[in-house]
């Protein structure tokens, strides 16, 4: 099977340079990874510790940066270095503020460039956040005699792991020493599967750790706290278009609700390029830009939040937001307006985000469809807001993770 697995994993990535002649995405990957054995080159031999960590993408790159920061608390002198797989990841690391040693892309998973990225890092220690397991990779750091440690996992019953045909995979699982797994169902699937209980501990969900992290470094901004006033604020944060039809039918039929409660919005599209936020702008008449050097925030209730960086804070100033992606099946990121203790809606495929029904069963997030329900979940937040608010901020922070010692250490 490890044959076979490497195999299509090498015939994975001859199709990639062919898709690469198209594809951005898959141009950029191909490309980094040419890049890859050029970085490492450069990266001196250390009589320091090391620690390397494997993040997906940028989502689990965040989850990854509290445990880094304790990591460097545990050892002044210690290196950080970080792999990606995914480009956006790769693109967009250096916007959270910690630059690491190196950053890498990871190169295709067979056993001779794991054999030598492994030799190239000499890792005291290998950190893969999530479900980032590669077979061959955790085959030879077992073999260097790297610990090698999986955080925040999460795994889910339909993964190959846990199928009839999914035993190459599964001995991949045993090579790892430590499991610190975010929920009980993660716990006992891989004890299912024969991994034993003293590598696996209940750790939590690291971005916990992160959001609350960013709520307290949060700047304060001057044009939202005029545009909110003493009125309430309303959030469609991330949006794409299925979430901004909604809110125009909202906003045409709810005039006087929005009067009546005090309520302006902001509107922070995922697409910000000219033609889309020319578009919202068509779409809301009477919005104006958030980067118009002529705002005049006297005149308006609408305000289209068109720069990047800006909408993590700007959930301070919320009484209720809506998070996008919850229509596509990739939910953006509900914890930074939980942080603040802002009630979130969201559309109905949310699934594969645990925290989403997390905080469904809790009472603090609702599935939203339409307009109406848009209409009925803003009036029973906005009823008993202030302890709706207290409420959620309490609940956010028993969630942060301590990390134990052992992980940084």
């Amino acid at each position: 099977m490890g044959l076979c697995y490497t195999y299509l994993i090498s015939l994975y990535s001859l199709l990639l340079k062919c898709a690469a002649l198209w594809h951005p995405k898959a141009k950029a990957l191909v490309r980094g990874r040419s890049e890859t054995c050029t970085i490492l080159l450069k990266i001196a031999k250390s009589e320091h510790k090391r620690y390397w960590f494997h993040c997906a993408s940028l989502g689990e790159y965040d989850m990854a940066l509290p445990l880094m920061q304790a990591c460097l608390e545990a050892n002044p002198d210690l290196e950080i270095v970080v792999s990606f797989y995914s480009p956006s990841g790769m693109m967009h690391y250096h916007k959270r503020g910690f630059v690491p040693a190196a950053v890498f892309y990871l190169p295709a998973d067979t056993p001779s460039k794991m054999q030598r990225l492994i030799k190239a890092v000499e890792p005291d220690r290998l950190y893969l956040l999530k479900y980032e397991f590669w077979p061959n990779l955790l085959n030879e750091a077992q073999k260097a005699k790297v610990p090698i440690y999986s955080v925040a996992t999460m795994l889910r019953p339909s993964q190959v792991y846990f199928k009839w045909y999914g035993g190459f995979f599964r001995v991949a699982l045993q090579r790892l020493d430590y499991f610190g797994v975010q929920n009980e169902q993660t716990k006992q699937l891989l004890l299912q599967i024969g991994v034993k209980q003293e590598r696996i501990e209940r750790l939590g969900d690291l971005r916990f750790n992160r959001v609350l992290a960013a709520k307290a470094d949060a700047q304060a901004n001057p044009i939202l706290e005029k545009f909110v006033g003493t009125s309430r604020l309303l959030i469609l944060g991330s949006s794409w278009p299925q979430e901004e039809k909604i809110f125009f039918e909202f906003i045409r039929r709810n005039k006087e609700f929005l009067v009546a409660n005090r309520l302006k919005v902001l509107i922070a599209p995922h697409d910000i390029s000219a033609s889309h936020i020319l578009k919202m702008l068509v779409l809301f008449p009477g919005a104006n830009r958030f980067s118009d050097p002529n705002l005049n925030l006297q005149s308006t209730h609408i305000l289209i939040l068109d720069t990047i960086g800006h909408l993590s804070a700007a959930y301070q100033y919320a009484s209720v937001a809506f998070v996008g992606g919850g229509f596509s099946g990739s939910l953006h990121n509900i914890l930074e307006p939980l942080a603040y203790g802002v009630p979130v809606l969201f559309g109905p495929k949310h699934h594969k985000f645990p925290e989403a029904q997390q905080f469904i069963d809790l009472g603090f997030a609702h599935e939203v469809t339409n307009h109406q329900q848009l209409k009925v979940r803003l009036e029973e937040s906005l009823s008993h807001l202030e302890t709706i608010q207290k409420a959620i901020a309490a609940a956010v922070l028993k969630l942060k993770v301590k990390i134990p010692d052992q992980l940084v250490r």
